[in-house]
């Protein structure tokens, strides 16, 4: 299996090691230590070598910070955390600071006093983010110190190895271009711009342009590296030469040439009075520190719009994947409502079954992220991972959450769909959130919109339902996925935050919920795409959205009544469409449940 559900918590190590730290931080003279969730290749997911948040605080969420000055310490989440950051750390060390509220920096410069001297390590941080933490800390006459070694990894015995998987071709069938084709591209816009590089610091970025993938992150298939873009359209890659073979440089093509990691410092050095471009809210601050005499240019990492942006043979690509995810979901499911009501299941035996149904396609390559299987209660923990530790029953009446995802040659795949427990009460209020859910899932769904468009201005549609009976849901609506890449990608994204405008062919996730703490969690979630713009009945063409999950959305939670005439018709549309899609794919024992499912309204 790709996923265990091993009890990994490591509360009650958190205390010793944060004496230690500071420990070390007295003989180090500094009066605190900035640690992100972020490694140096500022990620979402990371390898177990590179878990230092998780290592001092105990917390195991894809997002947070923590700041452990001598006397105080304070564990930084967003709202998908704020009930299990609780659970995983020592609360009697750490506060719990709602990072939408206050930002680190903030609080940092609220604690701090004149002549104090914080630790952040360059590797791990952005020169954004350095930014922000120095101005702030100047502000109150304190002093941010970059620091050569981190003092963390000092006392971290037993760290695990790095991980060195072999480079794999992602074929240009399911790309679309080739890697000489992008970077030729690439390199033209570098020399309208007076660029001599580009420094190239995020793998998924690299994964993209070479059109290569390997296995150093769970889930995720990134090769660690770093890279530099030539103007002539040539790339240094930073990676062990024996990782890429000679089948996989001959499909990157000409102009590749390959180093060892550690000969990036002395290529940095070199770059004395060339212009280099790079992300500054993506790089680690390391790389500006150790390029003084370059001409150092920032820009948004010009890889992520036309990564961002599927190509037709991607977005191609992409409906297969979903076609067989929705195949292997609905065998699941309907196994699920066989079976649930019973009271013999458990949330992990059933994360088990649907990897099971995935990979019986025999094209699962992983999945996208450990399945979110919570029943009841732990359906309300937004990024809830069951342990053999917290592994509820699965009773009559329950709501049943499950968020899972596939990676596949093809894409990468992400649905949630909520469920009920035949043979019990529903929860009080299950009925009515859930509805307001699926028409917020709706409207964003049926959304036309002018291009320029950006997610903040379509992130309303999701929470109007909610918000007309004071409800609300403390994440964001939709974020960006990958094509078999991370199944979070930017930059694009529809939430408050959103200001990305919205591009043909831009897969997002539309995922509004609800969540009753200690009683249940609703998420109805679907990817999307962009789709070109189109002359409306109006002067202005319009684009919008086309749906790639396919999977039933359980009727028995789905009050009618709320339900305008066009809801119920794009509902009743989109089952038709995964009955005609997905019935001549199902086991032959899902097919009368899926017929059934699919009914219109």
């Amino acid at each position: 299996m790709f996923q265990n559900f091993d009890d990994d918590s490591s509360i009650n190590l958190v205390a010793p090691r944060v004496k230690a730290l500071r420990t070390r931080l007295i003989k180090l003279k500094l009066d605190g230590l900035i640690v992100p969730r972020e490694d140096e290749y500022q990620g979402e997911y990371v390898p177990a070598a590179n878990e230092r948040l998780k290592y001092i605080s105990g917390f195991g969420g894809s997002a947070g910070t923590a700041i452990i000055l001598a006397r105080k310490a304070a564990l930084f989440v967003d709202g998908r955390y704020i009930l299990q950051a609780p659970k995983q750390t020592d609360t009697k060390l750490y506060s719990i600071v709602d990072i939408m509220q206050t930002a680190p920096s903030q609080w940092l410069a609220a604690t701090v006093k004149k002549g104090m001297e914080i630790g952040l390590d360059p590797r791990l941080h952005s020169e954004t983010a350095v930014k922000a933490y120095r101005d702030r800390l100047a502000a109150k006459g304190a002093r941010l110190v970059l620091l050569d070694e981190n003092p963390l990894d000092a006392d971290w015995h037993g760290r695990p190895e790095l991980p060195d998987t072999p480079v794999v071709i992602q074929p240009t069938r399911f790309a679309g271009r080739t890697s000489e084709q992008k970077r030729k591209a690439l390199a033209a816009e570098m020399k309208q711009a007076g660029h001599d590089f580009l420094l190239i610091a995020q793998p998924e970025n690299i994964a993209w342009l070479l059109n290569i993938r390997a296995a150093d992150v769970p889930h995720t298939p990134f090769a660690l590296s770093f890279g530099l873009l030539n103007k002539n359209g040539s790339f240094d890659w930073f990676i062990r030469k024996s990782r890429v073979d000679t089948t996989v440089r001959a499909h990157i093509g000409s102009g590749l040439r390959l180093h060892r990691q550690g000969d990036m410092l002395a290529k940095l050095k070199a770059l004395k009075g060339k212009t280099v471009a790079f992300d500054p809210s993506n790089t680690p601050a390391w790389f500006a520190e150790h390029m003084p005499n370059a001409n150092l240019v920032r820009v948004t990492d010009p890889c992520a719009l036309p990564k961002a942006a599927k190509h037709k043979a991607e977005i191609k690509a992409s409906i297969a994947a979903h076609e067989m995810d929705g195949a292997a979901l609905c065998n699941f499911l309907a196994w699920f409502d066989k079976n649930a009501g019973k009271g013999k299941l458990t949330e992990i035996c059933a994360a088990k079954q649907a990897e099971a149904c995935r990979a019986a396609s025999g094209k699962l390559l992983d999945l996208s992220f450990d399945t979110i299987s919570g029943t009841g209660p732990n359906g309300a923990i937004v990024h809830y991972r069951v342990t053999e530790k917290t592994n509820r029953p699965i009773k009559p009446g329950d709501l049943y959450l499950i968020d899972s995802g596939g990676q596949y040659q093809q894409g990468t795949t992400d649905v949630t769909r909520t469920v009920l427990v035949d043979g019990g009460k529903v929860p009080v209020g299950a009925i009515d959130a859930f509805t307001r859910v699926l028409r917020g899932h709706i409207a964003l769904a049926m959304a036309s919109f002018p291009p320029g468009t950006s997610g903040m201005q379509l992130d309303t549609l999701a929470r109007a339902p909610l918000w007309e009976v004071g409800l609300d849901f403390d994440h964001g609506t939709g974020h960006g996925v990958g094509s078999y890449l991370s199944v979070h990608e930017g930059p694009q994204r529809i939430s408050k935050g959103g200001t990305v405008a919205l591009q043909e062919g831009m897969i997002v996730s539309n995922e509004p919920g609800y969540y009753k703490a200690n009683a249940f969690g609703i998420r109805i979630e679907n990817l999307q795409y962009v789709t070109a713009a189109k002359k409306s009945k109006g002067a202005r063409a319009m684009m919008g959205f086309e749906a790639l999950t396919l999977a039933p959305i359980d009727r028995r939670l789905i009050d009618k009544s709320q339900l305008s005439t066009s809801d119920i018709k794009w509902l009743d549309a989109y089952h038709k469409r995964v009955q005609k899609t997905l019935l001549p794919m199902v086991d032959s024992a899902t097919r009368g449940w899926l017929k059934a499912n699919c009914k219109p309204l």
